[in-house]
């Protein structure tokens, strides 16, 4: 997967595993061969992360009103991403728009729920 690319993966709740969630690739593989990846949650209520709203007509797979679960940010190795991918587990989703990316990857750092990890790997000052 490339940067700005969007995969579902299978990331539901505990009563529904299976259920996916659109994950956005945040940077090309590293040194390691590791990407950061976001997943987008519908916004349920006001409890829910402000740094990144996501509006519907902003990617195709969102029917509703989402944000960007930055708590749940994770640092995976582009060989999962791409194992998921052919092995029919992840589906590839159209890239997500350039203007949507950038605040995407600005509220990484913004965010006050993305963990320090998360934070330190991507640059945050």
């Amino acid at each position: 997967m490339h940067k700005k690319g969007t995969v579902l993966i299978p990331s539901g709740p505990s009563h529904d595993p299976n259920r996916k969630h659109l994950h956005v690739v945040c940077t090309d593989p590293d040194a390691n061969g590791e990407q950061l990846i976001v997943s987008i949650c519908t916004k349920v209520n006001n409890l829910c992360d402000p740094a990144c709203t996501i509006q519907p007509h902003e990617h195709s797979w969102l029917t509703k009103e989402s944000y960007v679960f930055y708590r749940k940010a994770q640092i995976v190795p582009q060989a999962a991403l791409a194992n998921g991918i052919a092995g029919n587990h992840f589906t590839v989703k159209d890239d997500m728009n350039g203007q949507t990316f950038l605040r995407i990857a600005n509220g990484i750092c913004a965010s006050i729920q993305t963990p320090r990890k998360i934070k330190k790997y991507i640059g945050c000052p």
